[in-house]
This record gives structure tokens, sequence and C-alpha cells, in this order.
């Protein structure tokens, strides 16, 4: 029973990236982690007890385990000290990390480690997951050519996520060479060749470029290897020179055909216009916010999942068109140094030397007899130099911590040494039946309820609550999902609020139906915003959220608080300006907007709103030379801009701008109409019937009121006289 258990569960892991349980909230991430933490609980606690039975399953010495182990002390005080402590254990729906993932990555690896400890447990898991893979590969594919629903640009097939099928890809590409290394037989070779080449083109069509590097570095390394350690196969070491060479003519020949046409189309344009020096700017400028974030707190950094303090904290004004609230550095390094300083970045590291001290330090410059032949080394290290490289531009989720923890297991499988001490230990049988199982079968069954069930019922709930037809029903499901006390508070107040602004607006609904959602939402965000002091993020939305209402002053002090934690940040201080405007406040509306504006100049959505608040304010100069020549389209596009400009009475400006909306899109009727009525306001009579002929002649179905504004214009008349009936 026990053995069924743990071996039933770890093969049913791989198939994860196959569910998705659309009726959770981020259907693509909560379902698979949720069953993730739900079965390495069950495979865990079943473990335990078969290892207490049975000596062979016990766990063996590797310097890992411990290194891992030694992770998950140092983030549990990083995490129990930082800034938000809930979200750091916990972490939420749409990311569903956090440190309950890492205890549960580390036991998955512990027990597969442990119980898979032959080559031949090992080749069915593998296959397994390779088969898995092809699977996920070919349903994307089809979801790509409109086989299946669902397709986007981007193959993310049953992930949801470019990036996060791309990493999965990345780890079953060198699984499968690492499979095919055992294989004697030519048509399975030939298969895995062609698995390998699916799951190539797969990661291709996902347009993930950090992980296409990480694939080509990867395969670098791996050949690099073979020649220059491979003395023991001198045969393979002349075909990995060669393969170095046909690397490097690969590189050339894709650098040589990247403007081709079918290099330019769909996610291949991605990757083939990788432009280093330009797509890290942005990246770096994250990376030295967050080094100021760890030079602030070395030791232990800020938590898990709290990069977002930091963000907002040093934020750099140069970030002004990119996603406003970062949430992760998306750089490997810099992500442990935030999330557990020093001592977290150097256990988080200890894990990845372990590996390589057993693949490369010990069987090279120890001479000590290695566990794995030399092209297993060189495919592992392949992999982890690929998985290391994709993660200094994009971040862990469950998918690549599974297989990573896969790729520990492993190697652990094949270094580790039995502990005399863990061997030699005996317990009574009955003791085991009648004394430990109850007491593992209770402590698990009450951290599978208290560490699943509320979260599973709350992302469920949210779904109920979107979905539900009548304000009270959305109501009464709102409330059962904020009852459960879950991990996503903020998430789910946040999708209430949304609600409540979307019911305000809507006319058809009740007054005392809106009341009551509104002041439910209010009453939620303010116990957020004590929750979670300090979060820029939470004080921006509620500002929002009392414009939507109308509650002006209100709005006005939540945006002052936002502003207080992230003081150059351009879009908190235009939500200010937004609030004054709103409220019919031009002049504090104009020095918020002008403060945003000396933050970065280049922000064009700040300058064009500056502008037209200028307009507002009877600074027309000073408008129209920060619009000038270069920005004189973005501003006419902007019906705010146009709109301060009519009530300034700059209508020969506003000629000029609806030109531009006008050769923007020719086929828009009410710009020619707008344009003409302003010529003729202007005195210009002769454009006036000119833009209208015009409109007449492109637009057919406008001809006959076109045709009657002309005569209007023709006989003296206001231009929409009896032509609007």
């Amino acid at each position: 029973m026990l053995q069924a258990l743990v071996f039933g569960g770890l093969f049913l892991i791989p198939f994860l990236p196959l569910y998705v349980e659309n009726d959770f909230f981020f259907p693509f991430i909560t379902g698979k982690n949720f069953a993730f933490r739900i079965i390495v609980e069950i495979v865990f606690a079943s473990w335990v007890l078969l290892a207490l039975a049975d000596v062979k399953y016990r766990p063996k010495f590797s310097w890992i385990l411990p290194t891992f182990g030694s992770l998950l002390v140092v983030m549990f005080f990083a995490n129990l000290f930082g800034e938000y402590p809930l979200k750091s254990f916990m972490s939420n729906f749409e990311r569903m990390d956090g440190y309950i993932t890492l205890v549960h990555v580390f036991m998955y690896t512990v027990v597969l480690g442990s119980v898979l400890t032959t080559q031949k447990l090992w080749s069915y898991f593998l296959h397994t997951s390779v088969v898995v893979a092809l699977l996920v590969a070919l349903y994307g594919l089809g979801q790509q050519a409109d086989i299946f629903e669902g397709g986007r640009d981007r193959v993310d097939s049953r992930l949801g996520n470019a990036a996060y099928m791309a990493v999965y890809m990345l780890f079953h590409i060198f699984f499968v060479a690492f499979l095919a290394l055992r294989s004697k037989v030519t048509a399975y070779r030939i298969g895995y060749a062609v698995v390998g080449l699916i799951l190539a083109y797969t990661l291709l069509q996902t347009g993930t470029r950090g992980t296409f590097l990480g694939f080509i570095g990867g395969m670098g390394a791996a050949v690099a290897y073979v020649a220059l350690f491979g003395r023991r196969v001198p045969e393979l070491r002349k075909y990995a020179i060669g393969g170095i060479f046909a690397l490097i003519v690969a590189v050339l020949v894709f650098i040589g055909v990247r403007d081709a046409d079918f290099m330019q189309q769909g996610p291949l344009k991605r990757i083939a216009n990788i432009d280093l020096q330009a797509d890290l700017v942005v990246r770096g400028t994250i990376w030295g916010m967050a080094w100021e974030g760890v030079q602030e707190r070395p030791l232990l950094g800020w938590g898990q999942g709290n990069f977002s303090y930091v963000f907002n904290e040093k934020y750099e004004p140069s970030l002004y068109a990119q996603e406003q609230w970062f949430d992760r550095v998306h750089n490997i390094f810099f992500d442990w140094l935030v999330a557990g300083g020093f001592l977290g970045f150097i256990a988080y590291f200890s894990i990845m030397a372990a590996l390589v001290y057993y693949l490369l330090i010990r069987p090279i410059f120890m001479h000590k007899e290695s566990s794995f032949s030399v092209l297993e080394n060189a495919v592992l290290l392949g992999l982890l130099v690929g998985y290391l490289m994709h993660n200094l531009v994009v971040f862990d989720n469950i998918i690549s911590y599974i297989f990573y923890g896969t790729l520990l297991a492993l190697v652990h499988m094949r270094v580790a040494k039995p502990m005399e001490k863990v061997e030699k230990f005996s317990i009574d049988q009955k003791m085991v039946t009648q004394f430990a199982a109850p007491i593992v079968i209770i402590v698990t069954g009450f951290g599978m309820y208290f560490m699943n069930v509320p979260g599973i019922r709350a992302a469920g709930d949210i779904i109920d609550a979107m979905t539900a037809p009548t304000v009270t029903e959305r109501l009464v499901e709102f409330d059962s999902a904020i009852r459960q006390e879950s991990f996503a508070n903020q998430e789910i107040v946040e999708q209430l609020a949304q609600q409540a602004m979307q019911i305000i607006r809507n006319p058809n609904i009740p007054p005392e139906e809106k009341q009551t959602i509104v002041m439910r939402a209010e009453l939620e965000l303010l116990k957020l915003a004590d929750e979670k002091p300090g979060d820029a993020r939470i004080h921006n939305f509620i500002s929002a959220f009392y414009r939507a209402i109308g509650a002006m002053d209100k709005a006005r002090e939540q945006a002052a608080i936002a502003v207080s934690f992230s003081p150059e940040k351009p879009s908190l201080l235009a939500e200010q300006a937004i609030v004054e405007l709103q409220a019919g406040q031009a002049e504090p509306a104009e020095e918020f907007l002008q403060k945003a504006f000396e933050l970065e100049e280049r922000n064009t959505q700040v300058r064009v709103l500056y502008a037209a608040t200028l307009m507002q304010t009877g600074k027309f100069a000073q408008a129209k030379e920060l619009v000038g020549d270069e920005y004189k389209e973005q501003f006419a596009m902007n019906d705010y801009a146009l709109s301060s400009t009519e009530a300034a009475g700059q209508f020969a400006y506003l000629a000029e701008l609806f030109e531009i909306r006008v050769e923007n899109q020719p086929s828009n009727p009410q710009h020619r109409t707008s344009l003409a009525f302003i010529y003729s306001q202007l005195g210009d009579r002769e454009s006036a019937i000119a833009t209208l002929q015009k409109a007449s002649e492109a637009i057919p179905t406008f001809e006959e009121r076109a045709q009657c504004y002309i005569g209007n214009l023709e006989a003296g008349n206001a231009p929409g006289e009896g032509c609007d009936q």
C-alpha cells in the first residue's frame, strides 16, 4: 500500500503539465500547484512510514540534500523577518511560489532520490516525463496550427505562459539526450532524435529569448565538456570538437539569416531580433535597483516575494514604459539576493555547487571515479548551464522547480552514500503501525487541509463571484472567498473592488445594490492596506477605486500615500493629477504632472497629459512647445488633449490635430466631420466643404450626410442644421 502511494504519486507528477483547472482563479497555475502540493504531501508521509519499515528506502548522503536543507533554514528566517511574511511563506495565486513551494520541492527531491534507486526505475520515470512533454509540445503546436482551441502566437500549450513552456522544453531536450546515451538500438536513437527535434522546435516557437540562449549555451557547455575532458572516449572527443565548430557555424548562419522573411514571422521574430545590449538595458536598470535593496538588507534580505517593495522604493523613472509593478528581479542572482540576502544567495547556489562538484570537480580535478559516464556528465552539466542561463532573465515557477528537483534527485541517487546510523536504526513494526502511522496520518491530514483547502475553495469562489448573474450572488461568493482566510486575500479583494467599479457605472443596477458592493469593497480594501503596510500598489489601487465612485477627497489622500512610498514613479504622480482633473482642479494637476514630466521627459504619456493640462490652465504657448512636431501625433490621438484644446478656444491648432486624426483614421467619418466644423468656425468655408467632399468620396455610407452638410455651408447655415435627424 505504502509503495503504491509513493511510486504512484511520483509517477503522477510528470503529468501535472497537462492539468489545467479552469474553475480556479489563474487556472494554469493554481491547479498544478495545489495538485503538486497535495501529491507530495501524501507521497512524503507514505515514504516516511515506508522508510521506517524498510531500510532500502531510507535517505542516503550527498551534499545535495544538506545544501538544499540549508536553504530552507536560511529562508525560514529571511521570510520570518522580511517585509511581508505572509506572502513570503505562502505567496499568492498568480505565483504560487514562496517558502511553501520550496519545502514541497525539497520533499519531492528527497523522496524521488531515495526510492528511485535503480537505473531501470529512472528510465521509466524519465521516459514517462518525456512522453508527457511530447504531448504538451504537440498540443501547443496544434493550438498554433488552429487544430486545438486556445492558440496564441507564442506557444504555451497547457502551461499558459510561453516562458514556462520554454524552460519545460529545455529540461526535456536534455532528458531525451540523457536517455539516448544509454540506448544501443539504432531505431530507438532515431526516435529520441525525432522527439528531441520536436521539443527543440517547440522551444523556438515559444519565442523565449533567454531560454533559447540557455539552450545554445547548454549545448555548447555539453560538447565543450566532452572536448576538454573526454580523454576516455577519444573517438567521441573528435566529434565533440567538431560539434563545437558546428555550433559556431549554426550560430553564424542564424545571424546571417535573421533578417529573412521566414525568420521575421511569428515567435521566431523575437529570437531573430535578439539585441543583448538593448534587451538588457531595462533588466540592467532593475538589477541596479535590486542591488540597492540588497545593500539596505544584506544579511537576510527582504523575504521571498517582496521585491515589489524594493521596486517601488528604489524606482527609476526611466522604467516608465515598462510594467509598473514588478514582483521579481528576473535574474536568479538578484532574486535570491533580494529574497534571502547574502546568506540566502550562498545557500541557494551551494546546491548548484554540489552538482558541479559531483559532475565536474570530483571526476576531473580530484580524479575520483565518477558515478556518471563522460557523456552523461556532459548532458547534465549542459542542462544545468542552460537552466542557469534561462534564469538570468526569467524566474522559477512550479514547472521549472519540479524538474530542477528531478535533476537534483537523479544526481543524488547516483552519488549518495549510505549513512551508517540511518541504515542501522531499527524500530519495532508495531511502533510504526500503532504509533508512528497515526501521528503521520493526523499531521499530514491537518497540514493538507490548512495549507490547501482554504486556498482551493477561495480560488473557486473567485471564479463563481466573477460569473455570478446578480450583484447579491457576487457578494455572497466574494464573502465566501474572503472568509476562507487564504493566502490570496489581496487578489480576492482587488477582484471585488474591480467588480464594484464596473457595477457603479452600470445604469441598469439599482442604487442600493451598487451601494452595498461599494461599501463592502471599501471596507476590505482598507483592511488590506492595514494588513500590508507600505505597499504603494495597494494605495494606488484604492485611489483608483475612490475615483471610480466619485469620492475625490479619499482618492486624493490614497494617491498621496502611494507617492510617499514610491516618490520617483511618474505613474503615481499622474494618478494624483488625474484625481485633481476629475475633481475639476486643473492647477494642482499641472503641478503633479510637471513633477512627473521632470522625472523623465521621454515619458510620452505624461508629456501629452501635461501639455493638455497646460491648455486647460491657459498656458497655450508652453503646451504647444511641449508637444512640438515630434509628439504632435500622440497629442492629436488623445481625447483629453483634444477636449482641452477645444475648451481653450485654440481652434486653429485643433484643426491641425484633427488633420492628423483624419490621416491616421481615414475611414472614421466623425473625424472628418469635426474637422469640417472646425474649419467652419474658423471662417474657412472652402476648406470645410473640401473636407466633406473628400469624406463623401472616401466613405460611401457617409455621402448623404456629407452632402447635407455641404448644402448648409453653401447656403450660409450651420453645417449640421437638419442633417442629423
